[in-house]
């Protein structure tokens, strides 16, 4: 009797200890997020412009909810001109091929309903790429394809860029800290999931100021370190973009205004 007894107050005890933890799911107060980008090539006087809107959404759906009724400029500081972005589906607005003027300061204006968004850039210049090869280190699980990228750093002090492989958000900010006016050699390693099956991958370099190059650090830095649902929760990074209209208001995104470079390495060996 003893033993059963002990037993089922151990039973009883097991039952008592467990916790019910609650996770509130509720998601009331949508932010705007935007997406906007001045880009030129560095041998071109031409630029294109894309702005994409759209709200945040809840932590586990799939369900993005663009924004596709609002107003969009670009408006150049130096002479006054206005650009008027067209509006191409799923909270895209673009417009190309119009001259830049690298001296001038480049407005961004949206309005959406009561909310006017601005923010206000100069065009950061770029280097070349040159060159692009496949490296011959794998990783021990074999799933890793090394990417060895050549570029000749601009001889100013004090550059920063964004190289970029591929379309699924591998990237890597650099600086010239201890390269200003040098070529330099560096590796990417990238999951080979994340080769198109084309076998070719797009190189983009892109020229940035110091400001954005703090701010994709903070983007790479939270991409890479979320280790599951006991990681430390990622902070909201803000950008550039303000609701003059609703200071207490949160946007997310950026607006930047940049030359570019873009190499696309092809024949990848993939075992």
């Amino acid at each position: 009797m003893k033993k059963i007894s002990l037993i089922i107050f151990l039973i009883i005890l097991n039952f008592g200890c467990e916790k019910v933890v609650e996770i509130d799911l509720e998601f009331n107060e949508k932010r705007y997020v935007i997406d906007a980008k001045i880009n030129k090539h560095v041998t071109s006087d031409k630029a294109f412009s894309e702005v994409r809107i759209s709200k945040s959404r809840p932590y586990f759906s799939d369900i993005i909810e663009y924004v596709n009724d609002a107003n969009v400029k670009i408006v150049e500081k130096e002479t006054g001109v206005e650009y008027l972005l067209k509006h191409f589906g799923e909270g895209l607005y673009s417009i190309y091929d119009f001259n830049i003027v690298p001296e001038s300061d480049y407005e961004l204006v949206i309005n959406h309903g009561d909310n006017q968004f601005t923010s206000v850039e100069k065009l950061s210049n770029s280097s070349l790429i040159d060159n692009v090869i496949q490296g011959e280190r794998n990783s021990l699980s074999d799933d890793i394809v090394e990417i060895v990228t050549t570029f000749t750093d601009r001889p100013e002090l004090d550059n920063y860029y964004l190289f970029e492989y591929g379309k699924k958000g591998n990237l890597q900010p650099a600086r010239d800290l201890y390269i200003n006016g040098n070529s330099f050699t560096f590796s990417y390693f990238m999951n080979k999931d994340d080769i198109p099956q084309n076998r070719e991958l797009s190189v983009r370099m892109e020229g940035i100021d110091y400001d954005y190059f703090k701010y994709m650090i903070q983007i790479v830095i939270q991409t890479n370190t979320q280790n599951g649902p006991f990681s430390t929760p990622p902070a909201p990074i803000l950008g550039n973009i303000v609701n003059i209209n609703n200071n207490e208001s949160t946007v997310f995104g950026y607006f930047k205004v940049c030359e570019y470079d873009e190499y696309v390495l092809k024949n990848i060996l993939i075992d």
